[in-house]
């Protein structure tokens, strides 16, 4: 019987760490569901998954149930077996599971420039407010992911801090990078950060500790607390701030490049994107309501010009001449 830990041991340096933390525990999940009911894990029976994904469609997102089928192919793959994902009764439980739950996966709020700079605006002026405006300003012009964000060093910063290097990404996981580019206000608000924590190098956010610095990166849960926290100083809504994460900056920024005009291509060239389909959900919400705006604008127009008499002066005066010659 195949070890999940030897198994997935083999995995590493071939993939990141997040990956390989995100396969164990849905493989612990499949594993420790297999063994209540006295089912081989590896190598799994085609009806053992497909029962895995109706009970599991029961309760789960399709999302989850997705991933966890992911896994279960990846251990298949990497132990060299068959692959019974791809039999007809796992492909029938996917579709089963599909058509009893939507499989739209909820969309986080856009946090836009104008969210943002009531953010940035209600960060205090201290150690915490400069690190947390200097994250909030980059992830928003670099559409960095939270991952990525946390993977900033500061030999990563161009000497103008007009630009940074992006090393690595979920879609780029060989490390060829990107070039990301900051505003002015931006590169000020890394340097006020960078002047008051005194860091010269290594991590470009860095944890706190009672208002010091704890000397190693930032994780990607705290870029979710960060953009959580700023937005309850700037006193958004209840439901505005439980629907942003630390995706919102690259979702938000999106929208906004979308609205103002920007190409599909030079969206997905500043995100990093390789797929068309996933920055369409992003920016099909702010696409949509942009639209409306113009309609109902261009609709208010056309009705004030409706209302407007054609010509000034008085009204014209019925020919009372030809209408007297006509009766007679």
């Amino acid at each position: 019987m195949h070890k999940l830990d030897d198994l997935l041991a083999r995995c590493i340096g071939a993939y990141s760490q997040n990956t390989l933390r995100g396969y164990r525990n849905d493989l612990l999940h499949f594993q420790k569901w297999c063994e209540k009911r006295g089912e081989e894990w590896l190598p799994a029976e085609p009806d053992t998954i497909a029962r895995f994904i109706d009970e599991e469609a029961e309760t789960k997102a399709m999302a989850t149930v997705k991933h966890r089928l992911d896994a279960i192919r990846f251990a298949h793959m990497i132990a060299d077996l068959p692959r019974p994902t791809g039999h007809s009764e796992v492909r029938l439980a996917v579709r089963r599971a599909k058509r009893k739950k939507s499989t739209r996966q909820q969309q986080v709020l856009g946090l836009t420039k104008e969210l943002l700079v009531r953010m940035l605006e209600a960060c205090p002026d201290t150690l915490t407010g400069k690190r947390d405006a200097a994250l909030l300003s980059v992830g928003y012009d670099t559409l960095c992911r939270s991952s990525e964000l946390v993977l900033l060093r500061v030999e990563h910063l161009s000497p103008c801090r007009s630009r940074l290097l992006v090393p690595r990404s979920k879609n780029d996981q060989f490390g060829e990078g990107r070039t990301a580019y900051l505003s002015e206000d931006t590169a000020k608000r890394i340097g006020e950060w960078l002047t008051a924590s005194e860091i010269t190098d290594g991590p470009l956010f860095q944890g706190l500790h009672t208002r010091k610095l704890a000397k190693r990166p930032l994780v990607t849960a705290s870029v979710r607390r960060i953009v959580k926290r700023a937005a309850e100083r700037a006193e958004l809504t209840r439901p505005e701030v439980s629907a942003l994460s630390g995706h919102s900056l690259r979702v938000g920024a999106a929208q906004d490049m979308f609205v103002v005009g920007f190409e599909t291509l030079g969206i997905m060239q500043a995100g990093g994107w390789k797929s068309q389909n996933v920055l369409a959900r992003y920016v099909e919400h702010a696409s949509t309501q942009a639209m409306h705006l113009r309609r109902w604008k261009r609709l208010s127009e056309i009705h004030a010009e409706a209302r407007i008499p054609a010509q000034s002066g008085p009204a014209p005066q019925p020919n009372l001449g030809v209408a007297n010659a006509r009766s007679r």
